[in-house]
């Protein structure tokens, strides 16, 4: 069909708002049309039908659009820090063992889950993972467990060969793994938690689509499904939400994950909290466990390198902005020890493009790995962002490692599907959708900071 036009697409984030509690980017938006479309043809429907009937809140056009509309891309052990750090608590935990993935797609979540406490030893019959989505068509392939090869791209090959059926075109997960999944329809928003008691709850990347009123709701309802002393597993950026109730922090391979005290009640969170800063982790210090009352210190290391005069109190906001602009003016008149100063201060907010523009001053001052390494961390953040994948394929490229950057290139396509050519992409400097594209079509050069 023709493209949706304002109002168009006003009604069907409408849709998603009421039914599902999603609030999307702007950039996200434009993928409604190829969403209404396909979800459509799936009803044997014309698309301007499908819409009425959409519009109109029919129960069977609405299941059918939010399968299209809310799938999020995963993928096997996408967050194997993460994964680690569970199996290290199952390690030593006794008797039976519960995580709930929240927002799981087509299931490689709570599969990787799974694997991830069958290697660690735990008893199979102990091992209970419950998967839940708000779409009942993702659920569906979930359940089959069959998945096409790109779905293990960043899985490590042992891993493959104990836990995965292979074939040239399909992954299979095997029945001793699936039994230990558990998948259920539930919307975050408007339903209860689906258990309780659980050792482990994952919710990445589910949060940033809800406004700020409905995260907290949803917030609360994890934590109480939490069991004492369980573990929360929230994306970076969504972990400035959960100030205020009262979980401890702890860090693991650089980044924070949160745990539900194991005595004494929860204090009721203020409505709005305006909680203190607090001091930065000093780098190759105990780890330790602290209340949640600062700005997550996933780069807290970096912050407290920072010189005393260069070291502010973290910017938020359009200060975050103005910190980057500051950055970017000092890297383009050469000043790249200043650059990197107000990098690290952006970076303490945990902005993405704080850690492109750290990744283009190490690979200046010729430290490509460290260069890769802040890459990875933006990616961590915000694993959609194209520019990041970009950069992946030049950095990569001067490593010598082609497989890792044809790897880089496919997923940094993958992240424009759906996007406009004249939508100007999130990144250090300005380019649009289509001219990356063009970029990354094989045999065009790569520079140092991305595509040229």
């Amino acid at each position: 069909m023709e493209r949706l036009d304002d109002a168009a697409l006003g009604g069907l984030e409408s849709v998603l708002r009421a039914e599902c509690g999603m609030v999307l980017a702007p950039s996200v938006r434009r993928s409604l049309g190829t969403a209404l479309t396909r979800a459509a043809e799936a009803q044997g429907l014309p698309p301007l039908d499908f819409l009425h009937r959409l519009l109109a809140r029919d129960t069977g056009a609405v299941e059918s659009f939010i399968g299209y509309a809310v799938i999020g891309e995963t993928y096997f052990f996408r967050h194997p820090e993460q994964l680690r750090e569970l199996a290290r608590v199952a390690s030593v935990h006794v008797g039976p063992f519960l995580v709930w993935s929240a927002g799981c797609a087509s299931g490689e979540e709570p599969y990787s889950i799974a694997m991830a406490l069958l290697t660690a030893g735990l008893l199979p019959e102990h091992i209970r993972v419950v998967g839940t989505d708000v779409s009942g068509r993702a659920l569906d392939k979930a359940r089959q467990g069959v998945y096409s090869p790109w779905s293990v791209r960043r899985m490590e090959l042992a891993l493959e060969r104990r836990y995965l059926t292979l074939r040239p075109d399909s992954v299979t997960v095997p029945t001793e793994v699936r039994a230990r999944v558990e998948f259920r329809r539930h919307n975050l928003v408007t339903d209860p938690p689906p258990l309780s008691g659980a050792q482990a709850i994952f919710c990445r990347n589910v949060l940033i689509y809800f406004p700020p009123e409905t995260i907290r709701t949803v917030l609360k309802r994890l934590v109480a499904a939490l069991a004492p002393g369980g573990w929360l597993f929230l994306a970076p950026a969504e972990l400035p939400f959960t100030r205020g109730l009262g979980l401890e922090e702890q860090m693991v391979e650089g980044l924070p994950v949160l745990r539900k005290p194991l005595t004494g009640p929860l204090p009721v969170p203020p409505a709005e909290p305006t909680p203190p800063r607090g001091p930065s982790r000093t780098p190759g210090a105990p780890l330790q466990m602290v209340p949640v009352v600062h700005a997550p210190p996933a780069v807290a290391s970096l912050a407290a390198s920072l010189p005393e005069t260069l070291a502010p109190a973290a910017p938020s906001g359009p200060l975050v902005r103005d910190t980057l602009e500051q950055a970017r003016a000092a890297a383009r008149a050469g000043h790249f020890e200043q650059a990197e100063a107000f990098a690290r201060l952006a970076a303490r907010e945990l902005s993405p493009e704080a850690y492109l523009l750290l990744a283009m001053v190490a690979e200046q001052r010729g430290d490509v790995r460290e260069a890769v390494a802040c890459v990875r961390k933006a990616l961590y953040l915000e694993p959609q962002l194209a520019i990041g994948h970009a950069m992946l394929v030049a950095l990569y490229g001067q490593l010598g490692q082609a497989d890792e950057a044809e790897r880089a290139r496919r997923n940094a396509l993958r992240a424009l599907e759906g996007l406009d050519d004249e939508l100007v992409l999130r990144g250090v400097e300005e380019m649009t959708v289509g001219g990356l594209r063009r970029a990354l079509v094989p045999g065009v050069k790569m520079g140092k900071s991305g595509a040229r």
